[in-house]
């Protein structure tokens, strides 16, 4: 069976309703008998639609698998009247969400064990989530996880300044504000894109946004990039009270996020419950690179996972 035969056979759409009311979407390919659960939690401006591949992968594996768009994007409810910002008011609200369906939606199916996988910005939500405490989670996967942004100049500095923009703007209009130069959707060509140096991944990504328009959106406000930088950081500070075992993939050639932060974070940890690799020449996203490091990301965390 092709991806994408096992994809439609398989995948089941469905909401719930997150915190303040706000509509979640999510989709889940479960398994008809007993199995462990891989929840996978995306990064900023994607939806689960875009990880067809990877969904399917790990379906192929045994794992009935969970994925949720994250309020503001995707296929959930948008936070603004422009559909095209990036906005959460904030970060908590996204571990919230998170905590919900793991809560509400993947213990009521009774799996072996619970793995939670986030990339970029979802490693930074499923890292929020599990040192909140209370957690069903029982292995926890970052990919270039978001525990520091590369910023143009330092943090200090841009929270000066985006909270000075931030209220010159908001004052006039009474409305969220895209960060300075932001816009909405840009799909730059393959030779421009930072993300991956597959491009054959890179345009059957591409292709999703354009085929399910309602999905796409642009650069984030200035409130998510204050609320970003702030959790990033908390991400750090409290990684001391991360309990079960934990991978890091962290890209060797990621130019979207900082790698010393990631290593900052790794150091918080008890050395028994963290393995930190390094995928040397790849860049950020993971799991739409090449297959020489697409591979080498699978093969880590299936080792990981047994």
């Amino acid at each position: 069976m092709d991806v994408l035969s096992d994809w439609l056979q398989n995948l089941q759409q469905n909401h719930f309703n997150g915190t303040d009311n706000v509509r979640i979407n999510y989709a889940v390919m479960k398994q008809t008998g007993p199995s462990p659960a891989m929840i996978i939690c995306n990064g900023r401006i994607e939806s689960y639609l875009k990880y067809r591949e990877l969904a399917c992968d790990f379906f192929a594996q045994g794992y009935s698998v969970y994925l949720l768009d994250h309020r503001g994007q995707g296929l959930s409810e948008r936070m603004t009247s422009d559909r095209q910002q990036g906005h959460v008011s904030s970060f908590e609200d996204y571990s919230l969400d998170l905590r919900q369906l793991v809560h509400q939606v993947v213990a009521d199916n009774g799996h072996s064990q619970h793995i939670l996988l986030g990339h970029s910005m979802g490693g930074a939500i499923a890292t929020r989530y599990i040192e909140s405490g209370n957690h069903l989670i029982n292995k926890l996967i970052v990919a270039s996880p978001m525990f520091g942004i590369i910023l143009p100049m330092p943090v200090w500095m841009i929270q000066r300044l985006v909270k000075s923009v931030q209220y010159v703007k908001e004052f006039l209009s009474s409305q969220p504000s895209f960060i300075l130069g932001g816009q909405s959707y840009l799909a730059p060509s393959f030779d421009k894109n930072v993300l991956t140096q597959s491009k054959e991944r890179y345009t059957e990504f591409r292709a999703v946004y354009l085929q399910y328009p309602d999905i796409q959106m642009g650069a984030p406000t200035n409130q998510w990039l204050l609320e970003a930088i702030t959790s990033a950081q908390d991400c750090i500070d409290h990684a001391p009270s991360i309990d079960i075992p934990t991978l890091l993939l962290q890209a060797g050639a990621d130019t979207i996020v900082k790698s010393e932060a990631q290593r900052a974070f790794a150091a918080q940890l008890d050395e028994e419950l963290i393995k930190f690799v390094n995928i040397a020449d790849a860049r950020h996203e993971l799991f739409f690179e090449l297959d020489r490091y697409r591979d080498q990301a699978m093969t880590e965390i299936s080792q990981f996972i047994d």
